[in-house]
Formats: structure tokens, C-alpha cells, sequence
């Protein structure tokens, strides 16, 4: 996947990162997902970048987040229900909460913490053997 190609699927990242950034994730996404089918992996590699960009939108300095950044940090974000209460229906969500397991691969781990990640697990789980992640 080129730049310009991850670009074009997700036109919301373009202009908001650092180049090298941008080239670093992306370098990183192409580096992983042997094992898939072609078609597969070339998903998987959209929503891994997708995904590492969006957790850097989430941590970058206060003073340089765009309205585009925080946009894409906010829109990236899952809500986890945390609470729920069946007589009157309640629903607490969690904010910001994250819910990877400390025994989970550091590589995986991440993973539930956006919507692109979110995605990645699913496409992950299509696979019936272990996918190995390096």
C-alpha cells in the first residue's frame, strides 16, 4: 500500500500528520499481514494504518490538534457500554476507558481502541487459525 493509495481509501488523514508519521504507520501496516489473502491483507493493512493514525491523533500535543485531528480522534472512538440496567433502561458508556487485557498480545492490545481497530480484530477473527502479528 503507497501513501497516496491509503490516502485516497481514507481522504480524512490526508494533511493532518507529519509526513514521516504518515510513512512510519504505513510502513509498519505493510510489514504485517502475510498471512491473509491478498484482498484481505490489503484491508487489514488500511485498517491497521487507520488505526495507528488515529491513536497518534488522540496523543498529540494539545496545541497541535486541528479541528480535522480532533475530528478524526473523536470519530475513531468506540463507546463501551460500562453499565447497563434493564428496569427504567440505563446505559453508562465509558469514557476514553480502555479495554485490552494486560495478558493480550502488546501488539493486539490496542486494537479496541478505535473503530479501525475494532474492524481489524473482526477481519482477524475470520481467520480460524492463529494469526501470528509480528
Amino acid at each position: 500500500m503507497t501513501e497516496s493509495e491509503f490516502k485516497s481509501y481514507y481522504p480524512q488523514f490526508a494533511g493532518f500528520t507529519p509526513a514521516f508519521v504518515l510513512s512510519s504507520c504505513i510502513a509498519q501496516a505493510n510489514a504485517r499481514f502475510s498471512a491473509f489473502t491478498a484482498e484481505d491483507a490489503e484491508e487489514a493493512r488500511r485498517l491497521y494504518a487507520a488505526h495507528k493514525l488515529t491513536l497518534y491523533a488522540r496523543t498529540a500535543l494539545p496545541d497541535e490538534i486541528a479541528a480535522t485531528k480532533a475530528q478524526i480522534a473523536a470519530a475513531g472512538q468506540p463507546q463501551r457500554i460500562t453499565g447497563k440496567k434493564a428496569g427504567e433502561v440505563s446505559v453508562t458508556y465509558a469514557a476514553g476507558a480502555s479495554s485490552a487485557s494486560s495478558a493480550a498480545s502488546t501488539v493486539l492490545a490496542d486494537l479496541p481502541e478505535t473503530t479501525f481497530g475494532l474492524q481489524l480484530l473482526s477481519l482477524i477473527r475470520l481467520y480460524s487459525r492463529s494469526v501470528y502479528i509480528p
